[in-house]
């Protein structure tokens, strides 16, 4: 009975087998319970470039943070998009703790890096940015953006899910030093167990 009840969950759901990296050889990963969550900052204007062409997410100040998703457990887990953040803690000043940014809302910094939203000294929530078109470039680039971003998926047994988030860092991605990408809150399907959160810190990143 258990078990049809997570093959009914799966439905509606696509798994995404990670070809070529490793997660677990990244730096900045964390593990447990079976699950390993895995960090890869595009921080270098040449290979942010050759994975997102010309136009690309640097160009606004904003990170392309690619995140895997590796799944050694029993059981289908969910992650949840919506409270993930990416912590950062500079020595002497306040926690930033910073959204994902959404395809649309890159795209338009991308193509319009001086506006208000590009420029905020504590990037967090994204503002409204009033008279700014949205014609055939920006759809395109916000559809290439919309590709390579971490998919809504549930993760199956022994699969890996991997894509981008989105930070803006206003440039300062020397700030990553001291940033931990926090995720709070993932589920087992099909099982009542909890799972504890994931904290993958920078600083052990050379």
């Amino acid at each position: 009975m258990r078990l049809a009840v997570v093959a009914a969950l799966l439905v509606g759901f696509t798994t995404f087998q990670t070809p070529g990296t490793d997660p677990a050889s990244l730096r900045i990963r964390d593990s447990h319970q079976g699950i390993l969550i895995a960090c890869d900052p595009y921080s270098d204007a040449a290979r942010a470039k050759k994975e997102f062409g010309k136009e690309s997410p640097l160009k606004a100040g904003i990170l392309p943070l690619e995140v895997y998703v590796r799944n050694g457990a029993r059981w289908p887990v969910a992650v949840s998009l919506d409270k993930i953040r990416l912590d950062v803690v500079r020595p002497g000043e306040p926690r930033d703790s910073l959204d994902p940014l959404s395809s649309d809302y890159v795209a338009t910094l991308i193509l319009h890096p001086k506006s208000p939203g590009a420029q905020a000294p504590r990037p967090r929530l994204p503002i409204p940015l009033p008279g700014i078109g949205k014609g055939g470039k920006w759809r395109k680039l916000r559809d290439k953006l919309d590709e390579l971003a971490f998919p809504d998926a549930v993760v199956a047994p022994g699969a890996t899910v991997h894509g981008f988030f989105y930070f803006n860092l206003a440039g300062e991605f020397s700030a990553l030093r001291y940033a931990r990408f926090y995720v709070p809150d993932l589920k087992f399907l099909g099982n009542a167990q909890s799972i504890m959160f994931f904290e993958a810190d920078f600083s052990s990143s050379p």
